[in-house]
């Protein structure tokens, strides 16, 4: 009796939860673009980052019911032992599995920091909202490592859910004195690998000046071994929770290309390519103001000299809101530092083969990896291969035509 009242608890608490997720649809709401500037954290306090530190399973939903699966697909565990449970590819050498994953925040801005090294090796990249305008990416490689990854920036709060979630070490090049207060009160704190200096070898992470620009680049392999010299373990994780599966369901719409403006200085879109079922990434060359426009070009990997492409984009709309924040005055611009609330479920769009799919985003408070379902619960298979995903909030605007759809990321300062 005790297990069916708690049951049928939890499909109450779904279906109002369900209610309030459809009102907050990025298509319903209208998105803004703000101006950017240079931050400084260091004037303003955030009340209790002892609080943002710490995830309540108790006020949380559980991770919603799993229905039937596809057949033919793998996952969402007992991956084989030569199988990239980020990637469902089949691993050429099963030993690289054996360890855990990196992940690196890597820059996107100034534009000067293009091309990156080592983008296109990671099995998994997030693009979020830092502040000012502008987002970064936190790269995840497991399947392949990058001699050369960067150039690394600093963190933020929402990294430490992706760390979490993938059991990653970490690097990144140092933090807000506030937010390395967050990260140093998680079970992951001694996962943390920033701002490091030095000769590489021996250091894994060290400065880099192409052309006289002073980078801080790294290497994963590196990383997992000063991980273990410095006294922590690089042991393979159980890494479980995404599906694969080679075909895509019937039940998508055809869309050739997804755009992602997060301001008039960052902005992007993922086109697909039929020759090759992946999708292509181009970036921004220009501030869209004074009616300049947009403008584009493929983003490429200066490490390998290729178009940086994934198989998979999934778009992730995502609570935004800002522990810190204080208005632009005079010629100081305005000073953020932003958390999501990203434990739960909520709205999300995945594209594979050339087809989008409106879905449910998952992260559980359990031990599994982020993964997605359809409306009646069964889980949505990604296609094999790398997934990009990118976060907006839940103020953002879609625009959708039968060709491309247009996400405007806004997020509201407080009052």
């Amino acid at each position: 009796m005790k297990k069916e009242r708690y049951f049928l608890i939890f499909i109450v608490l779904f279906l109002l939860l369900g209610c309030k997720l459809s009102t907050t649809r990025p298509e319903d709401l209208a998105g803004t673009a703000t101006s950017v500037g240079e931050i400084n954290l260091e004037e303003v306090q955030i009340d209790n980052p002892e609080a943002t530190a710490t995830e309540s399973a108790a006020s949380t939903p559980e991770a919603l019911p799993t229905a039937t699966l596809l057949p033919g697909s793998i996952g969402p565990s007992d991956f084989p032992e030569n199988v990239n449970p980020l990637t469902g590819m089949v691993m050429d050498d099963p030993g690289v599995l054996d360890r855990r994953p990196v992940s690196v925040k890597i820059n996107n801005y100034p534009r000067t920091n293009r091309p990156q090294w080592g983008l296109s090796l990671a099995d998994i990249v997030y693009e979020f909202y830092h502040n000012n305008d502008l987002p970064r990416f936190h790269a995840i490689f497991l399947g392949n490592d990058a001699e050369q990854v960067g150039p690394i920036r600093s963190g933020r709060l929402f990294d430490r859910f992706l760390v979490d979630t993938y059991e990653s070490i970490f690097t990144f090049a140092s933090a807000d004195s506030r937010i390395l207060e967050v990260f140093r009160a998680q079970d992951f704190a001694d996962r943390l690998i920033y701002f490091l200096d030095g000769d590489c070898p021996p250091h894994p992470v060290c400065r880099y000046m192409p052309e006289g620009v002073n980078y801080l680049i790294g290497d994963t392999n590196g990383i997992r071994a000063f991980q273990v010299e410095s006294g922590g373990d690089n042991d393979r994780q159980d890494l479980h929770g995404m599906v694969f599966h080679a075909d895509a369901p019937s039940s998508g719409q055809d869309l050739q290309r997804l755009y992602v403006r997060y301001s008039y200085s960052a902005y992007l879109y993922w086109e697909y390519d039929p020759a090759t079922g992946g999708y292509f990434r181009y970036q921004d060359t220009q501030e869209d103001i004074n009616g300049s426009g947009e403008a584009y070009a493929p983003l490429r990997d200066g490490l390998t000299d290729k178009p940086i492409g994934t198989d998979n984009v999934v778009v992730l709309v995502v609570d935004h809101f800002h522990e810190v924040y204080q208005a632009p005055t005079g010629n100081h611009p305005k000073v953020e530092i932003v958390d999501m609330d990203f434990l739960g479920n909520g709205p999300a769009y995945a594209m594979r083969d050339g087809k989008v799919y409106e879905l449910q985003w998952v992260r559980p408070p359990t031990d599994e990896l982020v993964y997605l379902i359809f409306p009646d619960g069964s889980r949505y298979p990604f296609k094999p291969g790398t997934t990009w995903f990118q976060v907006v909030s839940q103020d953002t605007l879609l625009e959708k035509t039968d060709q491309a759809w247009r996400f405007l990321f806004t997020i509201v300062p407080p009052s």
